[in-house]
């Protein structure tokens, strides 16, 4: 039905990049395996929970495209 929104959430979302040969594969990856990621669809708290995590300062800058590319995809 258009105008209907998708009912994702960006863990939803970012499932669908699981096995990506690409930074985002990655980050879906490690998403998906960790119990403790947030459930909310909150870009603050996704981005204060990765930022106590990230071994890697390349996560953050992956997770905020990633979040922006989910943005445009609502």
């Amino acid at each position: 039905m258009p105008g209907t929104p998708i009912p994702w959430t960006f863990k939803t979302w970012i499932a669908n990049f699981k096995g990506v040969n690409l930074p985002i594969g990655d980050l879906a990856d490690d998403i998906m395996s960790d119990p403790d990621f947030p459930e909310v669809d909150s870009f603050n708290a996704i981005h204060d929970y990765l930022y106590e995590k990230a071994s890697h300062p390349n996560v953050m800058e992956t997770f905020i495209l990633a979040w922006n590319f989910y943005q445009a995809s609502k």
